[in-house]
């Protein structure tokens, strides 16, 4: 039995088919959000566009649903505490505001307040953070910008829900509508007395509905059923057992949550949180994860770039190496307080570096301290969780990509919560628990509390001898984590084989550069078609760019693609070059070897040879006339530069020929 779960996230949207049977992974997709937070008038703001980030949810599960037609329900979830106005047809009005929008935490020029998050928060009685829906809400009433013929808002998730089943009224879940804020916990729902109290027409309020409540049918007739909160899904989809194991994720924020079975005091740090099915997570939420990892990187690239005059490709591999040196004291006294963008209870605190002797003022101490930072940060709600009574955990999960991909901070996690760390199974967490969570509304699983048992194979010890399950690599997973976290080396080129099985085993060997050759319908350099994830990771070590793989239902890609490799290697098929030669002079010339889909161009962007195994891609169809035009003509050079770019391709992707 197949489900589907879409994950509407800030930087990028991910779909997958889970099949209950195997509890598995059949396929999935990640594209790059196509609907960026725009370039903001005012540096608080951070908006979306909701009918962008609607057709291009349409469009990912649209090829899902070719795969499995028959798939028994579709799950969502997404960015939580951002809010979308909708008018009575269902029809979004504006912007999305996303969770990182700050119009919440302006001064309110009211001298009995800081802040409208302040002055929401202390009118109702309930704690509402810049970024939650209703604060930004009740900016917009304030300043009279919500739009004229709003009837309601909700999440995008929820949004997207609502407009695939053509629905008019959006219907929002407990875990979805907390995240807004002014939430009940005893009654279920919205505190509409405490909110109209405080100015709030609670007319606008979207309904709130049992988690896993069905809204309606696809045109194709699937049931999509009420969308979870991201932290929710990431729970539903990486915890087998939750009232034994915390869950520690870090990714570019971090966050520690565990399941309570009931709703009781709660510390002013951490955040209490509907969970599906009944009981609660608390969640201590920290906001820079892995973002403090990036601002020791940024220093360390500034530093390189100012003594060498140019600026380094890759500074991450940099910092793993320096984490390997030998002579790191843990307890030699240099501190990291992470805290660079404030807390969610206090936004102006900043971060520090003390502690520093002559001694441990080292680039590798700076390193293993950053890290460090960051999990004491974490560790420091495990005191808070511990008043209220919730001392019975016997194991961490950890998600994210920093946590997932560093092992060094998995090793640090282990140390300071003295329990032993266990990756979940799947890479995109979320998306597994709305697929789950759309289980629970079929039927197909009887209950929330049921779902754990449909995680898959028991995770494994993440440090240590033990084996390590590879990661499920999707559609822009590694492309992420890749360009975050400096997983790249150089490598040398192989000899182009005459067939598939004539590979060679090994092809990890490093130099300064050389060729990634393209075999259409087999292979892109050492990465071939039908390897398993164990295999794949194998090969892929050292690769010097950008990759993406998909897999079938088997467990064996059938879908790779790259982006475009570091600048001393050049990527080929045969003579020809693919990502310096411009993309129409290329099609061309590749079309008569094979032709491509015509109707796959039309747009100048996708060239897929379906006959052969391979696509082209690019984001533009930019042409050299539309250059000689005054859009580009009048932009500055270096901005006009980055736009030829758009002449060339910019990934190259290989499947079986004739799929």
């Amino acid at each position: 039995m197949i489900t589907v779960g879409l994950d509407i996230g800030t930087t990028s949207i991910s779909g997958l088919l889970y099949d209950l049977e195997t509890q598995t992974v059949l396929h999935s997709i990640t594209e790059e959000q196509a609907s960026k937070p725009s370039v903001p008038m005012r540096e608080w703001e951070r908006l979306q566009d909701p009918g962008i980030i609607l057709e291009q949810a349409r469009h990912i599960l649209s090829r899902l649903l070719t795969l499995e037609p028959e798939a028994v329900g579709i799950g969502l979830t997404g960015q939580m505490h951002g809010i979308v106005y909708t008018d009575e047809r269902g029809g979004h009005l504006g912007p999305l505001y996303t969770w990182q929008d700050g119009r919440g935490g302006l001064l309110c020029g009211d001298e009995n307040y800081l802040t409208y998050a302040h002055k929401i928060s202390s009118l109702t009685g309930y704690s509402v953070a810049p970024g939650y829906g209703l604060a930004t809400h009740y900016y917009n009433l304030q300043h009279e910008l919500v739009p004229e013929n709003a009837v309601s808002f909700c999440t995008i998730a929820d949004y997207i829900a609502m407009r695939l089943v053509d629905g008019t009224v959006p219907l929002i879940d407990a875990t979805q509508a907390a995240g807004i804020g002014g939430y009940h916990f005893q009654t279920g729902g919205f505190d509409k007395i405490a909110l109209t109290q405080a100015g709030v027409d609670v007319s606008i309020l979207p309904q709130v509905v049992p988690s896993g409540t069905v809204l309606g049918a696809t045109p194709q007739g699937i049931p999509v059923y009420a969308s979870l909160g991201d932290n929710q899904a990431s729970f539903l989809g990486s915890v087998p057992l939750p009232g034994e194991s915390l869950l520690l994720n870090i990714g570019t924020g971090s966050q520690l949550s565990a399941w309570l079975p009931k709703y009781g005091k709660v510390p002013s740090a951490m955040e209490v949180r509907p969970y599906p099915g009944g009981g609660v997570l608390l969640v201590g939420a920290a906001l820079s994860g892995g973002k403090s990892y990036a601002l020791l990187e940024g220093f360390y690239r500034q530093l390189i770039t100012a003594y060498t005059g140019n600026a380094p490709a890759d500074v991450y591999s940099l910092l793993d190496q320096l984490l390997q040196e030998d002579g790191y004291d843990e307890n030699g006294g240099l501190k990291v307080n992470t805290q660079f963008m404030g807390t969610r209870a206090d936004p102006g605190k900043r971060g520090s570096v003390e502690g520093i002797t002559l001694d441990n003022f080292t680039p590798a101490g700076l390193a293993h301290a950053f890290l460090q930072g960051i999990i004491n940060e974490l560790h420091s709600f495990l005191n808070d969780l511990k008043i209220t009574g919730a001392e019975s955990f016997n194991h961490i999960v950890g998600s994210g990509n920093a946590l997932r991909f560093n092992p060094v901070l998995r090793e640090k996690a282990e140390a300071a919560f003295g329990l032993p760390l266990t990756l979940g199974a799947q890479v995109e967490e979320a998306a597994v628990g709305a697929a789950l969570c759309a289980a629970v509304g079929s039927g197909a699983i009887s209950s929330f509390e049921e779902a754990g048992a449909y995680l898959g194979d028991p995770l494994r010890h993440s440090s240590g001898g033990d084996e390590q399950p590879a990661p499920t690599l999707n559609a822009a997973v590694r492309n992420r984590i890749m360009n975050s976290y400096g997983l790249t080396a150089p490598q040398t080129a192989d000899t182009v084989p005459e067939t598939a099985t004539d590979f060679p085993d090994n092809n990890n060997s490093f130099n300064t550069g050389g060729v990634v050759d393209i075999w259409p319908g087999q292979a892109i350099g050492p990465l071939r078609l039908g390897m398993n994830a164990a295999e794949l990771e194998a090969a892929a070590q050292g690769f010097p760019a950008f990759y993406k793989v998909e897999f079938d239902g088997e467990g064996l890609v059938n879908f790779i693609e790259i982006g475009c490799p570091a600048e001393e290697w050049s990527c080929r098929y045969g003579e020809i070059e693919l990502f310096s030669t411009k993309a129409a002079e290329l099609a061309d010339l590749l079309n008569l070897e094979s032709p491509y889909d015509r109707q796959a161009a039309e747009g100048g962007c996708t060239y897929r040879f379906p006959e052969w195994g391979l696509t082209l891609w690019r984001s533009s169809g930019l042409t050299e006339e539309d250059l000689l035009t005054e859009e580009y003509t009048s932009l500055p050079p270096d901005i006009l530069e980055d736009e030829r770019r758009l002449l060339y391709f910019e990934s190259v992707s290989v499947f079986r020929a004739g799929s």
